[in-house]
């Protein structure tokens, strides 16, 4: 969270205790993580001479938001102040306006970081100041907010998922020591914040040698279940897919897709049955047409990708300018020149080319440590 220093609070005309409280409201937050999707992760605190008598987070899609439930907290929130992490709604949805919620409870001030986008939905603090409370509000950048409800901010005229390419990479750039072998790069922690991670995504998106070499499950495991449980999704140029992939299992997991060109499909339907959804696109560059693909899943009403691989397909979606997070997991350890390379090339067809794809690209959100290996997260520039 950019309010996260005393100092730029106070240059946004928020005092200290403000700036905390705020902070503590975007934590909160990041509870609804893989709960809420659709709707953005929002948390909660009501206060008293900056002392909190009350917080929550918008805890599942369809249930009541963060500001109600803070509220419920208190029983008697006349004249308390309300920090929330996101500009509190005032429109009729699925639940009534928390703005309502705020004015009945007598609440005083209301603090808000980020502005919720749209005309239909914004407008919440001026309405809150129309009716006499102090609403304090928006702080920081767009950019800022959309690093932490990514989804939410996602710009709708792209017409196309939001996508988040995946990749544990050694000290020296390396995901394996050699292609087609099945390798843990990174320790068990950082394994159980992927499966976090998953738990927010509509779909996972695998390449044909992640799924020959690994044969992965792409499901949930660990201790978030997510609302609605991600699509695996393959891609099968060949058409060489086999029933017996975990992938297609469908334990635990919601029935697969794979993307397959015009001539393999026919084919590659009958061998797999009902264990998966065939879809054919157009070959592009070596591979299929990636841009087809995103087009297609949007069609079938998936909103948000995360692709795990490998690298010659992150580096494609790289250079067509179809990334929009990167998660990296940086291990501590050093393969060698005869390792696979996260990024084999770019859009010049050379892994330097890569330095102007990255160029813009920021990490807003603070690096994590999982055991040895550390998270960073990097998301792309307006």
């Amino acid at each position: 969270m950019s309010l996260a220093s005393p100092a730029e609070c106070g240059g946004a005309g928020l005092s200290d205790v403000d700036c905390r409280l705020l902070g503590r409201a975007v934590e909160l937050g990041r509870l609804g993580w893989g709960r809420v999707h659709p709707n953005p992760m929002v948390g909660a605190v009501v206060a008293r001479e900056g002392r909190v008598v009350a917080e929550a987070h918008h805890e599942v899609f369809g249930g009541p938001h963060a500001e109600v439930l803070a509220l419920h907290g208190v029983g008697d929130a006349r004249g308390a102040t309300v920090y929330s992490s996101l500009e509190p709604c005032s429109h009729r949805g699925k639940t009534p306006p928390c703005t309502e919620a705020l004015l009945k409870a007598g609440v005083a001030r209301v603090v808000y970081w980020a502005g919720e986008p749209g005309d239909a939905a914004g407008g919440g603090g001026a309405w809150l100041a129309r009716r006499g409370l102090q609403a304090d509000g928006p702080f920081g950048e767009r950019a800022d907010w959309a690093a932490e409800n990514p989804f939410f901010f996602h710009a709708p005229e792209l017409r196309r998922p939001y996508v988040a390419l995946k990749l544990a990479v050694s000290l020296d750039g390396r995901i394996a020591p050699r292609e087609g072998r099945r390798f843990w790069l990174t320790g068990p922690e950082a394994r159980a914040e992927v499966h976090r991670v998953r738990a927010g995504f509509d779909a996972v998106l695998v390449g044909s040698r992640t799924w020959e070499a690994d044969d992965p499950q792409l499901t949930v495991r660990g201790e978030i279940e997510p609302r609605v449980a991600p699509v695996p999704v393959l891609l099968d140029r060949s058409g060489r897919a086999d029933p017996g992939l975990r992938a297609l299992s469908g334990e635990g997991g919601p029935r697969g897709i794979v993307f397959t060109c015009p001539g393999e499909a026919r084919g590659l339907a009958r061998r797999l049955g009902d264990l998966a959804d065939v879809a054919a696109v157009p070959a592009a560059q070596g591979g299929l047409d990636l841009v087809a693909i995103l087009q297609s899943l949007n069609e079938c009403g998936i909103a948000t990708v995360l692709c795990e691989g490998g690298g010659t397909l992150g580096s494609a979606l790289l250079a067509l300018d179809l990334v929009d997070r990167l998660y990296l997991f940086l291990a501590p350890v050093l393969i060698g020149a005869s390792g696979v390379p996260a990024f084999p090339r770019g859009p010049g067809g050379d892994p330097e080319s890569l330095v102007r794809v990255f160029r813009g690209w920021r990490s807003r959100l603070a690096p994590v440590r999982f055991g040895n290996d550390t998270l960073v997260v990097l998301d792309r520039g307006a």
